[in-house]
């Protein structure tokens, strides 16, 4: 009868056999890769204010996730370069009294990054596209409430890059 109650105890010690603590071990190529530079994001859409909010949303996720950590370019492992390639926008709503008038949108921002190691001057991740999305509804005029979503947009990305990066090779 005792021997009944040892089985459950020791299945569920030996379930936690493999735990590491400490940090989510990170894919192949980037073990060596702890601390990221990452300039200014490049932007190949015809929006003018999208590489700020894009470049800060993306480096407030990597401190926020923890996974790696930020740096000048002189102190860091490797560096991250972001290429906005497009942002869209699609209508979801529209107006039930007024024909041809949409109330909300859908705001889709689709990057490509690559990783670069410092180390071996070689790339350890080729491009790699990513997308984040938000809706918003327009509120008076529509450039200025798409101009207040896309951060929120940006968020959503950045989470999206950091999670991508981190887990690449699982």
């Amino acid at each position: 009868m005792k021997i009944l109650l040892w089985i459950p105890l020791l299945a569920l010690l030996g379930s936690c056999a493999n735990y590491k603590m400490g940090s989510t071990p990170k894919g192949s190529g980037l073990e060596d890769v702890r601390v990221l530079y990452m300039p200014t994001a490049i932007n190949e859409t015809s929006e003018t204010a999208v590489p700020g909010p894009v470049t800060n949303a993306i480096l407030q996720e990597i401190d926020r996730d923890g996974t790696f950590r930020h740096a000048r370019k002189d102190e860091a492992d490797a560096i991250l370069e972001v290429t906005v390639k497009k942002i869209e926008r699609s209508p979801i709503q529209q107006s039930v009294e007024q024909y041809l008038t949409t109330l909300q949108y859908q705001l889709v921002v689709t990057v490509e990054y690559r990783l670069f190691s410092m180390k071996d001057k070689k790339e350890v991740i080729g491009k790699t596209a990513v997308s984040g999305s938000t809706t918003f509804f327009v509120q008076g005029d529509q450039t200025e409430s798409q101009r207040q979503a896309l951060p929120l947009a940006a968020q959503n990305l950045a989470q999206n890059l950091v999670s991508s990066l981190a887990s690449r090779g699982w």
